[in-house]
């Protein structure tokens, strides 16, 4: 959803659009479903009550619905990848089909559209080749933004619908969906981890325990009074007369799934694949909605939109096709090995990410008359959230600087931003063991913070510690096969064969074609004498993909059959 569809207030989407096709221009089979899918009523909603609980409102919960039950078919990680890439990577190409093919909007940001790709892709591509994490850190910090304005924009659309332009009401909605959102991904100990430990790689300094036990308090407690001020104003606005159902069920529907994936939800990885796909639905919706009716209105765009965006079902079939095609892009990176084809694949990927975000953040601007007509915005509109002189400011702005150079101007700020965030990570990296003993500390209940710590203790020969963390991280989560591998290996360490025995068997019933844990077992197996057993698990070890345990593997199971 187009962040910029909320920055000021009246001009809220108010439709996504208005004309519906003839019946002599749908095929007869197909017409009620293709008129559903680019008709909306007069009621207030975007498309219709079906379509609107299906791919706005409620899309949480069809996501859910329809994404959890395929975790059958794959471990956590395999499952998130698969989603991961065909739904968040895939969604990029509905925002892209319209910078590219909307010829009065490339007109209007040319530059920025012909500047950004080239240098992004540069900067990714240097990340990538020098291993750095910077733009990784950049993506996943914009991700949240640019989710938040998602929802935000929803709200507003629904309060345009309603006719409410209430300056007092649009800012409670933001402070009230911000200060929860960000309340939730502190709650939850893997989000925060995972944030925390990019921003660490990055070079950023580590956050005092305190200095953090500090920020959670302060934003906990900023949400609560938001919370009950939030409360109070829309009991206001319901003896009032003007409470919004469909902006409240939206934004219920948004956080409770929001805490259902990221913190009540045991598998982070799984939920966390789960909530991106009711952000790629949403988003699918309300491009092929904006889309359909700049076609149906004799918008000036190439032959291409005004080919995909016609009313037929078999069209927006082909729509959803090619998003997923997009995104296979992405799933086949998985399948090339360690080479420079990979590291120019995963900054294409990269890259592709960042400009969803960049150009999201304002090629839906509702100041602009190609974005007012196709949503419905009225062309009078009532007073904005920014302020009059503000506005002026922009005016003289626009003036003094034509769009080439603000095309220019981005990408210098872009790049000084990408300079300093890879400086710090080459000249000031973070020491490993200070970043995750930090981690552990600050989100305590995410096993995969005390992985690292154990690794970090491990490699410093501390084993004693190491095992102590490797255990918390299996307490926290007895599912979790690399904590037992770990755990199994500096048992080894340690001189006790039989726990490290047993931790290479409970995590091969966990993930049975764990190549590390065949490995290491056979080689155990192999001292006790047990050699048909050891060469099964070496076996079983060739299978994997790691070429150099596979040959490892191979060797030492010949070595063993020439004994017998």
């Amino acid at each position: 959803m187009p962040s910029r569809l909320v920055k000021k207030r009246g001009r809220i989407p108010a439709a996504a659009g208005r004309n519906s096709p003839s019946p002599a221009a749908v095929d007869a089979p197909a017409q009620g479903a293709s008129q559903a899918l680019s008709k909306p009523v007069s009621s207030g909603w975007i498309i219709s009550p079906f379509w609107d609980a299906t791919l706005f409102i409620g899309a949480p919960l069809v996501s859910i619905a329809a994404l959890f039950p395929l975790k059958a078919f794959w471990n956590s990680h395999d499952y998130a990848v698969f989603l991961l890439a065909f739904l968040t990577t895939g969604h990029h190409l509905p925002g892209f089909i319209r910078v590219y093919g909307d010829r009065e909007l490339f007109q209007h940001y040319r530059w920025r559209f012909l500047l950004g790709p080239p240098l992004i892709f540069a900067a990714a591509l240097w990340f990538e080749w020098r291993s750095l994490h910077g733009i990784l850190m950049l993506s996943f910090g914009w991700d949240v933004w640019h989710v938040l304005m998602q929802h935000y924009g929803f709200m507003r659309i629904y309060d345009a619908k309603q006719k409410e332009f209430s300056p007092l009401t649009a800012r409670l909605d933001w402070a009230f969906s911000l200060s929860l959102y960000v309340a939730l991904i502190v709650a939850s100990p893997h989000y925060r981890n995972n944030l925390l430990y990019l921003a660490y790689q990055s070079g950023f300094p580590v956050l005092p325990i305190s200095l953090f036990s500090f920020l959670e308090t302060a934003i906990y407690s900023v949400t609560a009074i938001a919370a009950m001020v939030y409360l109070g104003y829309n009991f206001f606005l319901w003896k009032k007369g003007r409470l919004n159902s469909k902006k409240l069920a939206t934004l219920a529907f948004f956080f409770g799934a929001t805490y259902y994936l990221y913190i009540y939800n045991q598998d982070f990885v799984v939920g966390f694949a789960v909530w991106s796909g009711f952000h790629c639905l949403q988003y699918y919706g309300i491009v092929w909605a904006f889309n359909r009716t700049r076609v149906e209105r004799g918008g000036h765009v190439t032959r291409f939109v005004r080919f995909l965006f016609r009313p037929k079902v078999g069209l927006a079939a082909l729509y959803v096709l090619l998003i997923f095609a997009y995104g296979g892009f992405d799933y086949l990176v998985n399948f090339v090995g360690q080479s420079g084809l990979k590291t120019v694949m995963v900054a294409f990927v990269t890259t592709s990410a960042l400009l969803h975000y960049y150009f999201d953040g304002f090629i839906w601007k509702v100041r602009e008359k190609e974005n007012r007509e196709p949503l419905g915005i009225e062309e009078e509109k009532p007073a904005g959230l920014i302020p009059a002189s503000a506005k002026t400011l922009a005016k003289w702005g626009r003036r003094l600087l034509p769009s080439y150079r603000k095309g220019l101007y981005q990408a210098g700020y872009v790049t000084a931003f990408i300079l300093l965030v890879g400086s710090l990570e080459i000249f000031r990296p973070n020491d490993d063991l200070s970043m995750n003993r930090s981690l552990a500390m600050i989100a305590p209940g995410a096993e995969v913070a005390h992985l690292r710590l154990g690794e970090s203790l491990r490699l410093r020969g501390r084993a004693a510690e190491a095992a102590a963390a490797y255990q918390r991280a299996v307490d926290l989560n007895p599912a979790y096969a690399d904590a037992h591998v770990m755990f199994g290996l500096t048992m080894v360490g340690l001189g006790n064969i039989d726990e490290a025995v047993k931790a290479y068997r409970q995590a091969l019933e966990i993930q049975p074609g764990n190549v590390t844990a065949h490995f290491n077992l056979a080689g155990l197996l192999e001292e006790r004498g047990q050699i048909e057993e050891a060469i099964q698990h070496y076996q079983q070890a060739t299978l994997g993909a790691d070429q150099q345990v596979e040959q490892l593997a191979r060797e030492a199971m010949l070595r063993l059959q020439s004994k017998r």
